[in-house]
């Protein structure tokens, strides 16, 4: 058989009778399966075959976060990325680490955590189909639980009434700042019947258009040049809801449905970690200042026995990779 494209691949892979095998498998409550001999590309050509064929949320653990990243890469290289707004498909996302520390109080806009925020957020509309790739550090931080991100999250619907001084209201109570132009999560401004939200939730800010009471527009635009870059049905804008004094907060697997699939290599490598970082961020706080403003770190990061726990319930598959062949000169 001569495979010259792409969609030769993905056929191949979709039609091999050990994918169907173990999208079958996988159906059944509380399966475990495991891959072995994916070398290179052929891991994100079986995954892919496998997700979809068995529709639903597909967690992918990978080693840490330099991995994590290239699988990323591969699977988006097989389909181009859905944006939010796009119809069916499988949409993938990527769950990273904090980048600081949570005793540190610089950098408090720092990229991951919007991105951790939208991963939490398209969580909470439930998704039929969603792939989302990560590795062991970002698991180990605890996240706002699901009912409080319900309660404090505004969704707003062109068409629906909302008068421009109670949209304002909201946005000081929930922490947003007022500025003359918006570039960064947490920001807001108003211009007569315009008003600029940028939500913790996207990497680009809405622009909701008012006319009187009644919402005229949602558009997502970009902030460098203010330009429309998305025109949307609603605007969902999603507070800062990661400060260390976060009540309710879980782990990261209790955010997932039930019918969610887990793919990782070793649970193990996930305990380890939890236990690292509790050690680190110990040794942090150990040279926090003022320690009676901050929670404790046995309070932001879950335990090793928690995240075992959490992924107890899951359907799984343990996969092996091989490690590729490298060559030595003599």
């Amino acid at each position: 058989m001569n495979l010259t494209t792409l969609p030769d691949l993905l056929s191949l892979f979709a039609n091999d009778p050990r994918s169907k095998q173990a999208a079958e498998a996988l159906a059944a409550p509380n399966a475990r399966i495991r891959l072995s001999g994916l070398v290179g590309s052929a891991r994100s050509l079986a995954v892919n075959a496998i997700r979809e064929q068995l529709v639903g949320t597909h967690i992918f653990i990978l080693n840490d976060k330099e991995e994590a990243a290239y699988f990323m890469n591969d699977l988006e290289a097989l389909h181009p990325p859905l944006s939010p707004g796009d119809g069916p498909g499988v949409r993938a996302l990527f769950f990273p680490a904090p980048s600081r520390s949570p005793y540190d109080p610089e950098g408090h806009q720092d990229g991951d955590r919007v991105t951790r925020t939208e991963v939490l957020e398209t969580l909470m509309k439930k998704p039929d189909q969603l792939t989302i790739v990560t590795y062991p550090e970002a698991l180990v931080p605890l996240v706002v639980g699901k009912e409080r991100m319900q309660k404090n999250t505004l969704a707003i619907k062109r068409n629906e009434e909302l008068p421009i001084d109670t949209l304002e209201e909201w946005l000081h109570e929930t922490g947003f700042e007022r500025v003359e132009f918006v570039y960064e999560p947490g920001q807001f401004s108003v211009r007569g019947g315009i008003v600029d939200v940028f939500s913790y939730g996207n990497d680009k800010p809405y622009r909701i258009e008012l006319y009187g009471d009644t919402v005229e527009s949602v558009r997502r635009f970009d902030p460098q040049d203010q330009l429309s870059v998305e025109r949307l049905a609603e605007a969902v804008i999603v507070p800062d809801l990661q400060d260390e004094d976060a009540a309710e907060q879980q782990t990261f697997f209790a955010q997932l449905p039930e019918d969610a699939v887990i793919w990782l290599k070793d649970p193990k490598a996930i305990s380890d970690t939890a236990a690292k970082s509790l050690q680190l961020l110990n040794d942090v706080y150990a040279r926090t200042p003022e320690k009676g403003k901050h929670a404790k770190p046995e309070e932001l990061l879950a335990s090793d026995s928690e995240l075992v726990k959490g992924l107890l319930g899951f359907r799984k598959v343990f996969w092996e990779i091989k490690p590729q062949a490298t060559s030595h000169k003599p």
